[in-house]
C-alpha cells in the first residue's frame, strides 16, 4: 500500500509539473522565432511574354550574374542536372538569333528578351545580312530589349543599331544615380537612388545617346539606366528590308506612306556579381513589365486608369462567370488582355425580400436539427469562444488549470 500511495503521489507530481509547463508556454511557439518577425513576401511570377537570354554568352554557374538574374526572375526547374525552362533562349545548342523560333517570336509584337550580362561570348553576325536585320527587325515589331552588364551590352547596342553611345569617361561614374520625374509607370516602383557598387556599374554619357532615348536614372552627365525607342520603316527602295527612322522623323515618313513600327531597348549597366539582394533588383523587376498585358492587376491602389487588365481574382471569386461556348469564344488581340466584362458576371445587390426569406430558412433548419446535431453545434461554438484576445485568453487558462488541478487531487484521493 505504501508503494502505491509513493507512485500515486509521484504521478500526481509529475501531471502538476506538465500542467504548469503547458500553461507557461507562449502562444505560437510551434513556428520558428526566427520567422516571427518577419514580413511576409510577395508572391511572384514573371510575365508571360518574358524570355531570358540563357546561351553561351550568360554565366550559368552557381553564383554568377546569369543565375542571380534567374533567381530573380523565379525562372527555370531542374532536368538533366541544369536549368530548363520553355521561355528560356539559347539553352539548345542552336544560335538562337539564326533559329526559326526567334524569327518566328520576332514576328510577333510585345514580346520581351532580357539579357543577362555577356560574360562568356558575344554574338558575332554581319550587320549588313539576314541575322542582323533580324534583330533589328524583332525591336521595331513592337517588342523590347532589356540588356544587363556594361560595356559588352553598350557594344551589342552600337553594332546592331548602329548607334554611336560613349562610355563614360574612364569607364565610371562615381554616382549617386537618382530617377528622373518622366519615367514609365512601371519604373515608379523602384528606388530614387541607385548605388555605385565599387565599379559594378557602367554608364555612358548623356550627350552622346541617340535621338530618341529617355534617361531613366542618371547624374548631370552621365547615366546607367535608359531606354531608346528604336523605329523602322519600308524602304523607299522596292525588294529592299526595312531602314531605320528616327522617331522624329516618323511623321514624316508617314506622309510619305511609310509609316514606322517602333520597339524599345533598355539598358541596366550593372553587372549582378553581387549575390545578395539590392535596389537593381527592382530596375530588372521593372523593365520586364514594359511589355506586361497584366502590369498592374493585382496592385495595392488597383490598376491604372490606363490598364487594359482583367478582371482582379477577388472579384472574379465572388461573381459568377458567364458560360461561353468555344464558337462565340474570340481571342484577345497582341499585347492586350480580355475585358473584365467578359471576364465576369457583375453581382447584383440582394434585397431585402431574399435577406427576410433567408432569415426564414434558416430558423426552419435550426427547428429541424436534432439533439446530437444541436450538442455538436455548441461544441464549434464553446470551441470558436476559445480564440479571444490575449489577456482574456490567459484568465481562461488560469481558471482551468486550478480547475484542472483540483481534478488531479481528486483523482489521487481516490487511489488512497
Amino acid at each position: 500500500k505504501g508503494s502505491r500511495s509513493l507512485i500515486a503521489l509521484t504521478l500526481s507530481a509529475v501531471a502538476l509539473l506538465a500542467i504548469t509547463i503547458f500553461s507557461l508556454r507562449p502562444s505560437g511557439v510551434d513556428e520558428l522565432l526566427l520567422k516571427v518577425h518577419l514580413a511576409a513576401h510577395e508572391p511572384y511570377s514573371p510575365p508571360s511574354n518574358l524570355y531570358l537570354w540563357w546561351g553561351p554568352e550568360t554565366n550559368h554557374r552557381f553564383v554568377g550574374s546569369g543565375e542571380r538574374i534567374r533567381q530573380l526572375l523565379h525562372m527555370g526547374i531542374i532536368e538533366g542536372g541544369e536549368w530548363r525552362d520553355p521561355m528560356f533562349l539559347g539553352n539548345n545548342g542552336v544560335e538562337t538569333f539564326a533559329s526559326s523560333r526567334f524569327r518566328r517570336i520576332g514576328e510577333q509584337c510585345c514580346s520581351t528578351i532580357l539579357f543577362p550580362p555577356m560574360e562568356w561570348n558575344f554574338p558575332v553576325f554581319n550587320v549588313h545580312k539576314i541575322v542582323g536585320q533580324r534583330i533589328r527587325n524583332f525591336v521595331a515589331n513592337g517588342n523590347t530589349f532589356v540588356l544587363t552588364g556594361g560595356i559588352a551590352a553598350i557594344e551589342f547596342i552600337n553594332s546592331y543599331f548602329f548607334y554611336v553611345i560613349e562610355l563614360a569617361d574612364g569607364n565610371y561614374s562615381p554616382g549617386p544615380f537618382r530617377r528622373l520625374d518622366k519615367v514609365p509607370p512601371q519604373f515608379l516602383e523602384a528606388p530614387k537612388v541607385l548605388p555605385q557598387k565599387g565599379i559594378s556599374v557602367t554608364s555612358v554619357k548623356t550627350e552622346s545617346l541617340p535621338s530618341g532615348a529617355t534617361v531613366l536614372w542618371g547624374t548631370p552627365r552621365t547615366s546607367p539606366v535608359f531606354m531608346i525607342k528604336f523605329c523602322e520603316a519600308e524602304s523607299p527602295d522596292e525588294g529592299m528590308p526595312p531602314v531605320k527612322v528616327l522617331p522624329r522623323d516618323c511623321p514624316r515618313s508617314q506622309q510619305a506612306g511609310r509609316p514606322c513600327s517602333c520597339g524599345h531597348i533598355i539598358y541596366i549597366g550593372y553587372d549582378f556579381h553581387d549575390p545578395y539582394p539590392s535596389r537593381w533588383d527592382k530596375v530588372v523587376l521593372s523593365a520586364v513589365e514594359i511589355l506586361n498585358p497584366t502590369w498592374g492587376c493585382d496592385r495595392p491602389g488597383g490598376p491604372p486608369p490606363d490598364s487594359s487588365c482583367a478582371a482582379k481574382p477577388v472579384q472574379a471569386a465572388l461573381s459568377t462567370p458567364p458560360v461561353v461556348s468555344p464558337a462565340t469564344a474570340q481571342a484577345s488581340p497582341a499585347g492586350t488582355a480580355p475585358s473584365s466584362a467578359a471576364a465576369t458576371a457583375p453581382s447584383k445587390p440582394h434585397s431585402k425580400a431574399s435577406k427576410d426569406s433567408k432569415k426564414k430558412a434558416g430558423k426552419s433548419v435550426l427547428a429541424d436539427l436534432s439533439g446530437e446535431e444541436r450538442l455538436a453545434g455548441a461544441l464549434v461554438s464553446a470551441l470558436g469562444a476559445l480564440q479571444r484576445p490575449e489577456h482574456s485568453e490567459r484568465q481562461h487558462q488560469d481558471s482551468h488549470l486550478s480547475q484542472v488541478r483540483v481534478a488531479v487531487v481528486m483523482c489521487v484521493l481516490k487511489v488512497f
